[in-house]
């Protein structure tokens, strides 16, 4: 009875998980991540999107600097020929590498989206992650969009106004 306490000890201490890239949020000066108010953040290194992302569930292998993230497959090992190892649960393999998603849940979903117009209105179009609070959204550009004090939602489809406010359609 001793030898499954003794291999559960041991592979609990010896055990290491890879940390999520999707895990690496963008920061303000201060070092505090911006998240919104259900605590998600924005990833720095994977690419924002819809709820409908493809599922990857792979250790990458991946190179980060200022710009950004290259990343490959580990190799079937799972070890890295170079860079540092990452867990990606949703991404695709391209010709270019691997990316990895941060997917947000829909705008629609969250019963902000309306019929698109028969012309469409003047202004933007617009596709990706906005912030919403009190049912008007704006966009997730640079850090003034990143400070949310409402909640990261994708819009798969809209418009951005005049005004600054996303409109989102069906």
């Amino acid at each position: 009875m001793m030898l499954p306490v003794i291999l559960s000890t041991l592979l609990s201490t010896f055990a290491t998980s890879d940390p999520n890239l999707c895990d690496l949020l963008h920061a303000d000066a201060s070092g505090a991540p911006y998240l919104d108010s259900t605590g998600q953040g924005l990833a720095r290194y994977c690419a924002w999107t819809g709820p409908e992302a493809p599922v990857l569930d792979a250790n990458l292998c991946c190179d980060i600097d200022v710009d950004g993230a290259a990343c490959t497959a580990a190799d079937h090992t799972g070890r890295c020929q170079s860079g540092t190892r990452f867990y990606c649960e949703y991404g695709e393999a391209t010709a270019a590498g691997v990316i990895c998603y941060q997917p947000f849940p829909s705008m629609c979903d969250a019963g902000l989206c309306v019929a698109p117009p028969d012309v469409p209105p003047p202004g933007l179009a617009i596709e990706g992650v906005v912030c919403c609070a009190g049912g008007v959204c704006v966009p997730t550009d640079g850090e003034d969009g990143w400070d949310c004090r409402g909640e990261f939602l994708a819009c798969p489809y809209g418009i951005l106004n005049a005004d600054g406010t996303v409109e989102c359609y069906t």
